[in-house]
């Protein structure tokens, strides 16, 4: 009888693929912008100090940022002949705030884990110094999400498209949400709050298992919450430990982009009503309903930014153009036409390829910036020299003190220690916008289909 592979397969050595797939998005364009081309300002927290009542305090702001919002001096007409000079005005100026904002995320490692992998003879990778580099990835990219957002903590809203599934299936998929706008906005095994509006009483909180950002489907290990009413299309889906109390609240999550490139009149930013000085708080704006982009747009946006501070004005030379790639793609589509009629000049015997590699890199004459976090139909154009970021702690390793970052776990059920350790990534900070008229935001776009 022939002696078979199955007799032989305990003494078969194994061999490896030594290079190992990442299957995880990862994104944080619009982080490293920010940290790149606007300005990093140190700053503490908020503070108490007694207050002009008796035995009362008051708090202090960590970070004030000042603005002239109104001029005076205006012009005005007489004759000369002994009439008044009437009285005058001057500039206002005022001043908004902004506090940091504590970010964690934590990495749980066993003592097993840990050894199996010590050492090129035992693992293709130390897990430990993986898992490293792997959560400060993770970690910026959650950055990333809430830097979109308009500081309630919103990562993205349930469409009314949407199709929302509890308690369907089992294990990695118990629950999901297919047709969200963007899945990227989320991270596999996040935990999520669900909320019914904003300043809504919570849902309660969901955990995320796998997210698909190519159907833009989120898949959850738990069922969906249902406090209130079952998790449906209009919630939010919010990051954990948000307070949610209202759109654009001072200091209830990170001040993202949205914060500020609004062309609202009503509500608050950095602390200030903007019902208390119209027009001077907010973005320009042009809603294209549905259309495409065209051409036009960056000589529109030209026109609405010198309409709000002058011709003369310098910040708003250095406009970057903020978008995903779908308005990408359309923004490509405006002159593939040209490239193609240029293209056919060219002699030769061989058909032409009328692609070219990669989609424009600008739009206008200014930098086109591509992050995959974007909010679809919508390009926002930034002035990166009006803003900023107040940080009391920039992302590192938490320190639990005399320089140790690695702790154990503590068993909650005997009061002694899990053969495991953790460790956090931290950071305390926030944005801010000097000057809300120096951008302008296009919304409403046409979706190409991809």
């Amino acid at each position: 009888m022939a002696l078979a592979e199955a007799a032989v397969e305990g003494v078969e050595l194994e061999n490896f693929n030594k290079q190992i797939p990442d299957l995880i998005y990862s994104g944080k364009t619009l982080y490293n912008k920010f940290k790149s081309g606007a300005k990093t300002y140190p700053t503490a927290n908020v503070t108490q100090r007694p207050s002009t009542t008796a035995g009362t305090m008051s708090s202090r702001p960590a970070f004030v940022v000042p603005m002239r919002i109104q001029s005076g001096a205006a012009i005005t007409q007489g004759t000369g002949d002994g009439d008044s000079l009437g009285r005058g005005s001057g500039s206002l100026w005022i001043s908004g705030d902004i506090a940091p904002i504590f970010l964690f995320s934590a990495c749980e490692i066993t003592y097993l884990a840990r050894m199996a992998t010590d050492g090129p003879k035992r693992a293709l990778v130390s897990v430990r110094a993986q898992e490293l580099k792997n959560s400060l990835d993770s970690y910026l990219r959650g950055m990333e999400a809430l830097f979109q957002g308009d500081a309630s903590g919103t990562l993205d809203q349930i469409p009314t498209t949407a199709v929302v599934s509890s308690n369907s299936g089992t294990g990695a998929q118990t629950s999901y949400i297919s047709g969200m706008n963007n899945a990227n906005q989320f991270q596999d095994q996040q935990v999520i709050q669900v909320f019914p509006s904003i300043g809504g009483t919570t849902r309660g909180t969901a955990t995320i298992s796998y997210v698909d950002g190519v159907t833009n489907t989120l898949y959850f290990s738990t069922v969906l919450p249902s406090t209130g009413g079952a998790t449906a299309v209009g919630d939010y889906l919010m990051v954990n430990g948000t307070s949610a109390t209202s759109v654009g609240s001072a200091n209830s999550s990170i001040a993202g982009i949205k914060t500020y490139q609004t062309n609202s009149t009503t509500g608050n930013v950095l602390g200030i009503n903007r019902a208390n000085y119209p027009s001077r708080l907010s973005t320009p704006n042009i809603n294209l309903q549905g259309n495409f982009v065209s051409p036009s747009v960056p000589f529109r946006a030209n026109i609405l930014i010198d309409r709000a501070l002058g011709p003369d004005t310098e910040e708003a030379e250095s406009l970057t153009w903020y978008t995903g790639p779908d308005q990408e793609l359309a923004i490509n589509n405006l002159f593939q036409n040209v490239v193609i009629a240029n293209m056919q000049e060219v002699k030769g015997e061989n058909s032409l390829d009328m692609v070219k590699k990669y989609m424009p890199k600008t739009f206008g004459g200014r930098e086109l910036l591509i992050g995959y976090n974007a909010t679809p139909g919508r390009i926002d154009g930034l002035t990166f020299a009006t803003w900023g970021i107040a940080e009391m702690k920039e992302p590192s390793l938490y320190d639990f003190g005399n320089g140790v970052t690695t702790m154990p776990v503590v068993d909650t059920a005997t009061g002694g220690y899990l053969t495991s350790s953790i460790f956090y990534y931290n950071a305390a900070l926030n944005l801010f916008n000097s000057n809300m008229r120096s951008g302008v935001y296009v919304s409403s776009c046409g979706i190409p289909s991809i």
